[in-house]
């Protein structure tokens, strides 16, 4: 058997998403193969410019391709959590051929904490750079600095548009809002009262939570909300104050309240209405948030949560490096906007959601 079989045949049935003997059908042209599939190998043949020992040479070849992962630091189950697990295992299938990933995490509260990654960053040149991108000015600052220095790069989490960046990996965030807002007036009515808790532990805002609100606030608009829309700071270590901002809210609306949180967090909203000690408090609000991180899961088949909605997390990871991968090292065409789906969740089908694995 040729190198190409042992080598290539793998690689390439890998991205596919086929079996080997599928693969080595198609390039010998022999036995029988679906359209479906056959189109899926010849899309990865003409991305990675096929030739007949290229993975070959490249395994031959000395040559190390050193990734950095700018992401914020994690707990085991948080959302970046998987994050990382998708770029792990995306490394895990591209280490033959010479491609390592370097973590550079920041404190997703601290503007401050960025800068100081970005500082660490520009004292070495990395083959490629995937972003996080929760602070847009912070991140154009980068972008702008590894343009100088001709160093590919791509986003995840969130988009940040007219830059140079070589693609983004991640949900269409003000569309996801959106979505969260239709939800929201099907289980409370266009007369509700709605709080948006920002759960934090500074004034930090991430990118993706500001496109998350324009796209939820722009759907009641055009769609005739003429409730109340209250905003509220949740701070983790000093609760107080917003708990009784939520009772008064519960108390005086005369309709079911609505309860949504932009980013991953939504259960620490249910942990604060628990505080209430209110009997049947889930009959009274109904909660919207984001991720399908264990916290979330938990609570949401406890009845506390009403929808989570999902964007492929781990895919993003996982995707991210597999592009810069395939950029540097097949010259793979370049494809900006990699949209992730939009996945609405619900008690009923979460578990389907959680048991695909990449």
């Amino acid at each position: 058997m040729s190198e190409r079989s042992n080598i290539r045949i793998v690689d390439i049935a890998k991205l596919a998403g086929v079996s080997v003997g599928t693969v080595d059908r198609v390039l010998h042209n022999r036995g029988r193969v679906s359209e479906e599939k056959r189109v899926k190998i010849e899309k990865v043949l003409k991305e990675i410019n096929y030739e007949p020992n290229l993975v070959a040479r490249l395994l031959a070849s000395k040559h190390k391709y050193t990734l950095a992962a700018v992401i914020p630091s994690f707990t085991e189950g948080d959302y970046w959590s998987s994050v990382s697990e998708g770029i792990n295992k995306a490394i895990s299938e591209l280490r033959k051929f010479g491609v390592s990933v370097e973590y550079l995490f920041f404190d997703q509260a601290s503007k401050e904490s960025f800068t100081q990654v970005y500082n660490m960053l520009e004292k070495q040149d990395y083959d490629g750079v995937l972003i996080a991108t929760l602070f847009g000015d912070q991140v154009m600052e980068l972008s702008h600095k590894l343009d100088e220095k001709e160093i590919p790069y791509l986003y995840i989490d969130s988009n940040i548009p007219q830059q140079k960046n070589l693609a983004y990996f991640g949900a269409d965030s003000f569309m996801s809002g959106t979505i969260a807002a239709k939800l929201m007036l099907g289980e409370t009515g266009k007369n509700s009262n709605i709080v948006i808790a920002q759960i934090i532990n500074n004034k930090e805002v991430s990118t993706q939570m500001q496109n998350r609100e324009l796209g939820f606030r722009d759907y009641l608009v055009k769609n005739g909300f003429r409730g109340k829309v209250h905003r509220i700071d949740m701070r983790p270590n000093d609760y107080l104050k917003s708990l009784e901002k939520i009772r008064n809210i519960i108390q005086e609306s005369d309709c079911m309240v609505g309860g949504i949180v932009f980013n991953s967090r939504i259960y620490e909203f249910v942990y604060l209405l628990e505080q209430l000690n209110t009997k049947d408090i889930h009959q009274k609000i109904k909660l919207i948030g984001y991720d399908t991180i264990p916290r979330n899961v938990e609570a949401m088949k406890q009845d506390k949560i009403s929808f989570l909605i999902g964007q492929h997390s781990e895919a993003q990871g996982y995707e991210g490096i597999r592009f810069l991968s395939n950029y540097l090292l097949f010259n793979q065409p370049v494809t900006k906007m990699n949209l992730m789906p939009i996945d609405i969740l619900i008690k009923e089908n979460i578990d389907y959601y959680n048991n695909y694995q990449l």
